[in-house]
């Protein structure tokens, strides 16, 4: 609370100094060529496929006289692991983001205000060790009813404009958001937000150490707007053991009442450094959501092969497989991936 006081004494005393701003660059590339094959039916293009995007980040901070520290940041992308990206309009451009919050930091602890990606929205998110195949074998496969094997109920629940703060308390870290409308981005005025959508998002997600392992712990929710339908609720855990010095074991799930369905996922995965360069990481997910009586499931297996040649660079080879279950209707899809990145 000390903390908390000190920053609004800060703020409201005008103590922005002078001190020069600090801008840094940074970026990077990729490139991937991919196979697959499934269920689905695909017209509008060959089995397999080759892209290529990137990014630029621009980070900025400066410091107030009294020591706290304010940052903001923005990027310019092409984005390619996205499903949208298969369009070939979507995928000769990008995008320009960022300049939508700023970071206050002062001893230990940090306040985001502006456009948040709540806490504890990884937390019990996990399974997927690809960084693309699983998205081409997702294509393939069709799309199960908001039953990702890899998403937390957690993910998105106090995603909006709003203020988190972040700080720890003994041995624990403590992540906490509230936003005033959910999925509002930079604005979180909407003409219809008194009878569509969620309001009041919150979410809490705690981590610290037991016996070795590192656990996460999230509960949020957020409130309906929409008459008769259920608030959002979710609960999440996720733990990470080193089982040797090259081999780190995650499990973790989620569970919750999301969009007036019930969402519940798991995940475990495995990485083994092979040599001080190379990596193995397997991974599994399942995921399945309960809307008006129908089950509808989602299972992914992904392996992923990397190996970091220096200077930023490395170059990987990776596998999925993606089965989904629709109203007992099941398809399936697989591929495979190698390709390049590079860190400037």
């Amino acid at each position: 609370m000390k903390k908390l006081l000190t920053f609004v004494s800060a703020i409201t005393a005008g103590a922005i100094g002078t001190a020069a701003a600090e801008v840094s660059v940074s970026g990077g590339g990729n490139f991937y060529y991919s196979t697959a094959s499934g269920d689905t039916v695909e017209a509008t293009q060959e089995d397999s496929m080759s892209v290529t995007g990137g990014s630029v980040a621009f980070a900025m901070s400066t410091e107030t006289t009294n020591g706290i520290s304010v940052t903001g940041s923005a990027s310019i992308t092409a984005d390619t692991d996205d499903i949208a990206e298969y369009s070939s309009a979507a995928a000769a451009g990008g995008a320009a983001t960022g300049m939508s919050s700023l970071v206050f930091g002062m001893d230990g602890m940090t306040i985001t205000l502006g456009d948040i990606n709540n806490a504890g929205s990884g937390t019990g998110e996990g399974g997927d060790v690809a960084t693309f195949a699983s998205t081409h074998a997702g294509h393939y496969a069709g799309t199960a009813a908001a039953a990702g094997a890899n998403d937390s109920a957690m993910d998105g629940i106090a995603d909006g404009t709003g203020i988190n703060v972040s700080t720890s308390m003994g041995a624990a870290a403590i992540d906490v958001t509230f936003v005033s409308k959910v999925g509002s981005g930079r604005n979180s005025l909407l003409t219809s937000s008194k009878t569509t959508g969620y309001s009041s998002g919150y979410a809490i997600n705690v981590g610290f150490d037991v016996a070795g392992a590192s656990v996460n712990v999230a509960a949020g929710g957020s409130q309906a707007k929409a008459t008769a339908t259920d608030n959002n609720t979710a609960t999440a855990l996720e733990v990470s053991y080193p089982a040797s010095d090259a081999l780190t074991v995650t499990v973790g799930g989620s569970s919750g009442t999301i969009a007036a369905g019930d969402e519940d996922n798991m995940f475990i995965t495995a990485a083994y450094a092979m040599d001080a360069d190379t990596t193995l990481s397997i991974g599994y997910g399942s995921g399945d959501n309960t809307t008006s009586g129908t089950l509808d499931k989602q299972t992914a297996t992904t392996v992923n092969v990397s190996r970091s040649l220096g200077g930023g660079v490395s170059v990987f080879a990776e596998y999925a497989a993606v089965a989904n279950d629709n109203a007992g209707v099941g398809t399936s899809g697989s591929a495979m991936t190698v390709g390049t990145s590079v860190s400037f």
